[in-house]
């Protein structure tokens, strides 16, 4: 499992953790994509994301999932008016 953890500040500051885990085979290799990983984003106690992602080999469903995590906190930190901590390039 990989768990990386940010802070949000804005008007109420919050921890993000975004845990990237269980990488496995979940189709048969006739699937476009058959490698999925279990991605979790918390923000503060909201569980935001709680779903599997699929790539087309065990490193592209992570390299997928970073960019998509990566994606959804840098853009609800805007959203939200506040910045995160570390700071994601964009």
């Amino acid at each position: 499992m990989i768990e990386i953890k940010y802070r949000f500040n804005g008007d109420v500051s919050r921890d993000i953790t975004v845990r990237l885990f269980d990488v496995k085979q979940a189709r048969n290799d006739d699937h476009s994509a058959p490698w999925d990983i279990g991605v979790t984003i918390t923000w503060g106690s909201e569980v935001a994301f709680n779903h599997p992602l699929a790539g087309a080999d065990p490193l592209h469903a992570v390299e997928l999932a970073a960019q998509f995590a990566s994606k959804y906190i840098r853009g609800r930190a805007e959203d939200e008016g506040g910045t995160l901590e570390p700071p994601i390039t964009p």
